[in-house]
């Protein structure tokens, strides 16, 4: 979170002294005779960003006769956006002295009467400078001059610290206020947002123009710049996909607004122009809500609002960063995994939304009259929403389609027919989408040991294709799992265990006539499991799970790593007491 904030109050002649060397004045020449030189200070009411150059005049006073010179000083907040000119249009030039100091300028240092001392005589009369802004510097200025003994550097005369002229900067400026959900509300520049939430965050915009001749119109922008945005280590292209933003200019009626990639990089959103008539204005509140896709890395972006015109001409700015925190994994990012009891009856159980894999929730009842059927497997990954379908071979043969219905508490449509037959099979799996045209597929292997790819068709009373083969020799398996991505590539692979307790990895090729790749050896010792499911993205990092059954009921977790070479960490116990079930989906 970025709180960077310059707040200076005129320097006081002490204050002077300490950052420029020079002698502060004594409370007995305050009090000198009214012939004592003396300064005045005219300073205009305010400064317009980006407008015409206001006058600043200082007035000399009954000069003293030795060498002397004038010194000016500016504070207040973005001084490195002032220009300062004298009557001939040539800029004066300024000097910053460093984080807590003013800009300042000396007029006649330099030893002009060359006599050894800096300065010299000077005349009665008036200098007149004409400061301008270009950017945005803050609620006000503080202007001071001073008259300078140039032989001692002593303060001669000033205007005095206690009544410091005061410029009010004339500029729009914009009042950020959000509230997000689970963490109240506030006015600070940095927005919490959950990443995964559906309810958005509400950001509200006012601007306020203080300038008395502003431009035609402004507009607002959001901008994070390249550099920040590669620094905290997202990409612009993540960001504009990640952010979903809609705007409302009245607070009731909210349409999509969205992201530009500059050519730089940056990432910036636009809001509409708004029409300026006079100063003293106040914009109607402009509203936003921002809601983060799940996946996005935790993390703070540093962002900017700024007041553009239609030439890009910027006119205020203020801090709006981004706070993008971990919440609760939504339902449709993470799997739900169904066990069949001895008695039919099919129970569901969801990942958990913090994504600790030994916190899934409690289980609910979907339905009785499963135990019909001898295979039960799912086509592709089965998700929380309650989306994923399945398929299921009765004893005579028949299989059966169950289309998801999106409804956690009941997801799955009633049973249709897909044709007798299926008997043939010894394995039926759901192997996820093989071909790469969004539609899951089957895989099934008869008694020989040959592999049969059913493409799936979109058609719910037709959903497979006639079926091709892939190839023979697959009787050495055990179990067959599929259905999820298991090595990060966007591609379902297949685990294969053989009568060793071997597991073999099969990545998928998105080559219908060859849909798998040689196979990758995982591991030995994984007989002893009584089923093994691979259940998809159980912790919400974006990697498919694997579930495992033992032979006393224990049910273990293996995170996914994404990679193939390596695809599961080691395991961990998640549970007891699942021998109760007969299939695991």
């Amino acid at each position: 979170m970025r709180l960077e904030r310059r707040h200076r109050a005129a320097l006081t002649a002490a204050a002077l002294g300490t950052a420029l060397g020079v002698t502060p004045l004594d409370t007995a020449l305050a009090d000198t005779a009214l012939d004592s030189p003396s300064l005045s200070l005219q300073t205009p009411d305010s400064i317009d960003v980006n407008g015409t150059a206001a006058d600043i005049d200082i007035t000399l006073k009954n000069p003293p006769a030795a060498d002397s010179y004038l010194l000016f000083t500016l504070a207040g907040q973005g001084e490195d956006h002032l220009t300062v000119t004298d009557d001939t249009g040539v800029r004066v030039p300024m000097t910053y002295l460093g984080a807590t100091r003013p800009l300042f300028t000396r007029f006649g240092k330099e030893d002009s009467d060359h006599d050894g001392i800096p300065g010299a005589t000077l005349t009665a009369g008036t200098t007149h400078l004409h400061v301008a802004a270009d950017g945005h510097v803050g609620g006000k200025l503080y202007v001071d001059a001073y008259l300078v003994d140039g032989a001692t550097d002593r303060i001669l005369s000033q205007k005095g610290a206690s009544a410091t002229a005061t410029v009010k900067v004339g500029q729009p400026f914009i009042n950020p206020t959000w509230t997000s959900p689970g963490h109240g509300s506030g006015w600070q520049p940095s927005i919490p947002v959950d990443t995964g939430v559906t309810q958005p965050v509400e950001i509200q915009l006012e601007t306020v123009m203080t300038m008395h001749t502003p431009p035609a119109a402004t507009r607002t922008r959001w901008l994070f710049t390249a550099q920040e945005i590669a620094d905290k280590g997202y990409t612009a292209r993540q960001l504009a996909q990640a952010l979903h933003v809609e705007y409302s200019g009245d607070g009731t009626t909210y349409t999509p607004r969205a992201w530009t990639i500059g050519a730089d990089g940056s990432l910036y959103l636009d809001l509409p122009d708004h029409t300026w008539s006079s100063g003293g204005a106040t914009r109607p509140v402009e509203s936003l809500r921002l809601t983060a896709a799940w996946g996005l890395s935790a993390g703070y972006l540093n962002g900017t609002l700024q007041v553009l015109d239609g030439k890009d001409v910027q006119y205020s700015s203020t801090d709006s960063d981004l706070w993008f925190k971990t919440g609760t994994i939504p339902a449709s990012n993470r799997a739900a995994f169904y066990g069949r009891d001895r008695a039919g009856v099919l129970w569901q159980y969801q990942s958990s939304p913090t994504g600790d894999p030994s916190r899934y929730t409690a289980r609910t009842q979907i339905g009785g009259g499963w135990q019909t059927y001898d295979t039960v497997t799912k086509l592709s990954t089965l998700q929380a929403d309650g989306t994923g379908d399945l398929v299921a071979r009765d004893a005579s043969g028949t299989l059966w389609y169950y289309k998801a219905t999106g409804n956690p508490a009941a997801p799955f449509a009633p049973r249709t027919k897909i044709g007798g037959g299926w008997q043939i099979y010894s394995s039926i799996t759901g192997a996820g989408d093989l071909t790469g045209d969004g539609r899951a597929d089957l895989v099934a292997r008869d008694r020989d040991g040959v592999l049969w790819l059913y493409k799936a068709t979109g058609n719910p009373s037709a959903p497979f294709a006639p079926r091709t083969k892939i190839g023979g020799g697959w009787q050495i398996y055990t179990d067959l799992s599929g259905g999820t991505d298991l090595t990060g590539d966007g591609k379902p692979g297949l685990l294969a265990r053989d009568r060793d307790g071997v597991l073999w990895l099969y990545k998928a090729t998105g080559n219908p006539a060859a849909p798998y790749a040689t196979r990758a050896r995982i591991g030995g010792g994984w007989n002893t499991y009584t089923r093994i499911v691979s259940v998809g993205d159980t912790t919400g990092d974006g990697k498919a799970d694997l579930i495992a059954v033992d032979r006393d009921g224990g049910l273990w977790h293996y995170r996914g790593t994404g990679n193939p070479a390596d695809p599961f960490a080691t395991r961990t116990k998640i549970g007891t007491g699942w021998n109760t079930y007969n299939t695991l989906i």
